[in-house]
């Protein structure tokens, strides 16, 4: 590990003076906190190597022959921001995206052609910001947002509805179909 004098100048592990600036002392960069992680278990099967003649139990670890402890088991990361829970999606039924589907999580879905939309629509008819769908105390609330080509459910140009399970939805040329859990 490198270590650093006061003045922020690179020594080498064996030096007590900053060659540099003369300084004594030295301070060791901060180590980033750890990464928050959890242990998940699946089969076997999808750990290559489980079970393997390569692989060993530990001596005294009570597994029966040909066992793997902790077979099945891994640890992965937890990222920092966890996406809300999958209430609906929806599956489009036109365009370029045919048959793609489109997960709505809790709280506010925008659906457009932008980037930063959660349902990204690649098609020309479709406006940047077109509509959003908000899920709240068991509702689907579909709203357009001042689209260009608008907005229509059920063959129905809307400004704001209530989604209800199979409604066909078009924005722009696309139609999408609405499934919720």
């Amino acid at each position: 590990m490198s270590k650093f004098c006061a003045k922020g100048h690179q020594m080498e592990e064996s030096w007590d003076t900053c060659p540099t600036c003369q300084t004594t002392g030295y301070q060791v960069p901060a180590a980033p906190p750890p990464a928050k992680t959890r242990l998940e278990t699946d089969s076997s099967k999808d750990f290559p190597g489980a079970g393997s003649p390569g692989a060993s139990a530990s001596a005294g670890s009570g597994a029966a022959a040909g066992a793997v402890p902790g077979a099945g088991r891994r640890t992965v990361l937890i990222s920092e921001k966890r996406k809300p829970p999958v209430v609906g999606w929806f599956v489009a039924m036109s365009g370029d995206q045919k048959g793609e589907d489109f997960r709505l999580h809790d709280g506010k879905n925008t659906v457009g052609s932008a980037s930063d939309s959660q349902v990204i629509l690649r098609d020309n008819t479709v406006s940047g910001q077109h509509a959003s769908i908000r899920y709240e105390d068991g509702k689907f609330l579909l709203t357009d947002l001042d689209s260009s080509n608008g907005t229509y459910l059920n063959d129905r140009k809307v400004v704001r509805e209530e989604l209800k399970d199979n409604d066909e939805i078009r924005f722009g040329e696309v139609i999408v179909k609405f499934k919720r859990l």
